[in-house]
């Protein structure tokens, strides 16, 4: 026996023990189970352990047979009856005949195989565990043959079938093996009345990979029934062959996949569609019903490689990225993704919606960050995805940061001061640099040292000075050393006592609308607002308007209530932050003028491109009229009085090219009435 070739089956090796199915009784040392069917009753059992099955191999197994129930009536006493006595595995010479059977030739070789010789010293624990190990391997491999197929197990003397039984009958089997003083017991109780009935396996399902077919099946629900399978296989779905059996052991990893049962078979052509079903099988060797049946296809896989060739930028803008990969091999994909990270090792993201054809080879990127590292992933029809290696495009970054918004601030009693402003969105934004100015229109300082990362920042002045305000702007600087323009300017008032001082009236205008006001701003630089008043019929002051404070460098208001010809007196007053108003300035007076006189009609205005002038004619019958009021708006700004004509012609100069101007007339007569205003003129330049 010498010459028997040990044949490796995938997974045999760590198997820990039999897959008998059996309920244990604490108190055996021989597990048994039965299954009846019209003329006898089949047996199969196995020895717990390495120990036992090493003795009943020596000594053999007696069965014992008892008749307990015969017909519904209790046997008294009861039948008792030796039916097999000293049943033994076959001896090594007699396993020749399972040359063809795999699960034999391993099996004889776990009972009469050579092993590596040891000499075993008593002192060399290791040795002693080495063959203890390989002994447990033995008898875990000889159930476990026994169990794939019920041929090993009658050789192994796990398997006999009674066949001398009666109909309607309960048995108690009792399978003994004598060792001397030690006995070893095992039982099993039977009734030969009982139905028993196979269920067919369901749920099984099928995946392929190239021309690999995978199918599962939830092996938990049916291991208390069978022990192996069988795959089947139709080209027609009609016709079935059985490709291969399947041992009944999971060993897969633990958790919920250990539930499951795997087979593996491979088809000859992808273009063909595979019929697969899966039948359960006994450890009397029975074979339960079929289940459902899949239908699978294979599907053309790749190993080759892909890779990015260029990722470049033409315009700083965008950035376009080539990749290469075999065409040949199209018809195994499902397309391409590029994805995109800022770091090399990650998190890449797909940047684009629909997954790209398998034809494409580039991609333009038209949102890229300023440093982008490329993957690319070419998806399989089986699953898989393949990915290139990293590659780095980056864009020249010469754009500076956004100017800094959102500052808003407050100076307390004591000084302190407190700034803050909205966080830029710029992705490699560094940090901040503040400046601060006593007066708008000094250079503003520097007041920071380090970038500040924060968006706060908070500083202290002096109070007791004559500055009404303290003024600060912002600078963004990015990674790149890039800086923003300086923001706009935040001007925030210092405690202030002292109230400003008084605006100066301009010359005041009597017209057909009403009086017109216009007044110089007030000389303090902390004035928020100007409030005009008039004088009433019974002396009281009235305020009309309040003017906000801008830069500009005149207010006007024009007094359009007045229902009469009545001369009408005003005054205006300077408000600062602190809510201090200036001394009224001195009354000043002014009426509304009757109606206006015909307007002017100007001439096709003369453009003079090269000489940057436009000159405007126009014509008015009225010796009374002593000058011309020029009135000019710039692009979408406001109609301003430009300039005093005596002459009925007005030259313009210095025009700036692309620039709209606006043009309108009034006629002033001796009177101090005045025409109404021409129809604009506009002028492209």
């Amino acid at each position: 026996m010498k010459k028997i070739v040990f044949i490796a089956i995938a997974g045999l090796a760590v198997v820990s023990g039999h897959a008998q199915n059996v309920v244990k009784k604490s108190a055996e040392t021989i597990q048994v189970i039965a299954r009846p069917s019209a003329d006898s009753v089949a047996l199969r059992w196995a020895p717990i352990g390495t120990e036992q099955w090493s003795k009943a191999n020596r000594n053999g197994y007696t069965i014992e047979r008892f008749t307990l129930v015969r017909n519904g009536k209790v046997v008294q006493p009861v039948e008792r009856k030796q039916v097999v006595t000293s049943m033994k595995p076959l001896p090594e010479e007699q396993w020749e005949k399972f040359i063809g059977n795999k699960y034999g030739l391993v099996a004889a070789q776990a009972l009469y195989g050579e092993t590596f010789e040891m000499n075993i010293d008593p002192g060399d624990v290791m040795q002693i565990v080495n063959k203890a190990k390989e002994n447990e391997q033995r008898y875990s491999i000889a159930m476990f043959c026994a169990d794939m197929s019920p041929a090993v197990a009658r050789a192994l003397a796990l398997y006999w079938n009674d066949k001398q039984v009666e109909k309607n009958v309960k048995y108690l089997y009792r399978i003994s093996v004598y060792a001397g003083t030690d006995t070893l017991k095992g039982s099993v109780f039977v009734n030969t009345a009982d139905k028993y009935t196979l269920p067919s396996v369901s749920g099984v399902t099928a995946e392929s990979k190239s021309n690999v077919v995978t199918l599962r099946w939830k092996h938990a629900d049916y291991e208390s029934f069978y022990t192996t399978y069988s795959l089947e296989r139709s080209e027609d779905g009609k016709s079935f062959i059985q490709v291969t059996d399947i041992p009944g052991v999971t060993l897969s990893k633990q958790g919920q996949e250990s539930k499951y049962q795997y087979a593996v078979d491979t088809v000859a052509s992808l273009d063909k569609t595979y019929s697969y079903r899966v039948r359960g099988i006994t450890p009397f060797g029975e074979y339960g019903p079929v289940s459902n049946i899949v239908q699978i296809k294979g599907n053309k896989t790749t190993t080759s490689s892909v890779f990015i060739t260029s990722a470049l930028s033409l315009d700083n803008k965008s950035i376009d990225v080539q990749w290469e990969f075999p065409v040949a091999e199209n018809d195994a994909l499902k397309g391409f993704e590029v994805t995109r990270a800022p770091k090399a090792s990650g998190p890449y993201k797909t940047i684009h919606k629909s997954i790209l054809p398998t034809a494409a080879r580039a991609f333009k990127d038209t949102n890229p960050q300023q440093s982008n590292y490329y993957k690319i992933k070419a998806k399989t029809q089986d699953g898989t995805e393949i990915n290139s290696m990293p590659y780095l495009a980056m864009l020249v970054d010469s754009i500076p940061p956004a100017i800094p918004v959102g500052m808003q601030g407050k100076v307390d009693e004591f000084g302190n001061v407190r700034i803050s402003w909205k966080r830029n969105l710029d992705a490699d934004i560094l940090g901040y640099r503040v400046y601060r100015a006593y007066y708008q229109s000094e250079e503003f300082a520097l007041m920071t040292g380090e970038v500040l990362k924060d968006t706060t920042f908070t500083d202290r002045v002096e109070l007791k000075s004559l500055n009404e305000k303290i003024h600060y702007q912002i600078m963004a600087i990015d990674r790149n050393q890039n800086h923003s323009a300086l923001s706009a300017i935040l001007s925030l008032a210092l405690p202030d006592k002292v109230p400003p001082v008084s605006p100066v009236w301009l010359p005041i205008k009597s017209t057909k609308e009403g009086v017109v006001l216009t007044w110089e701003p007030s000389g303090s630089q902390d004035v928020v607002r100007y409030e005009v008043y008039r004088k009433g019929d019974q002396g009281q002051w009235i305020r009309l308007v309040t003017k906000p404070s801008t830069n500009d460098s005149t207010y006007t208001y024009t007094d359009q209530s007045l229902s009469n010809n009545t001369t009408q007196y005003y005054t205006v007053v300077a408000v600062d932050e602190a809510n201090l108003e200036s001394p009224p300035t001195p009354a000043v007076s002014g009426f509304k003028l009757p109606g206006l006189k015909p307007e002017v009609t100007i001439n096709p205005a003369v453009v003079d491109r090269e000489g940057r002038k436009i000159t405007l004619t126009w014509s008015y019958d009225d010796s009374n009229a002593i000058s011309y009021r020029v009135y000019r708006k710039i692009n979408d700004g406001d109609v301003m009085l430009y300039r005093t004509a005596k002459e009925k012609q007005f030259v313009d100069v210095g025009m700036n090219a692309g620039t709209k101007y606006i043009y309108s007339i009034m006629v002033v007569f001796k009177d101090g009435s005045h025409s109404k205003l021409s129809k604009e003129v506009e002028i492209v330049f």
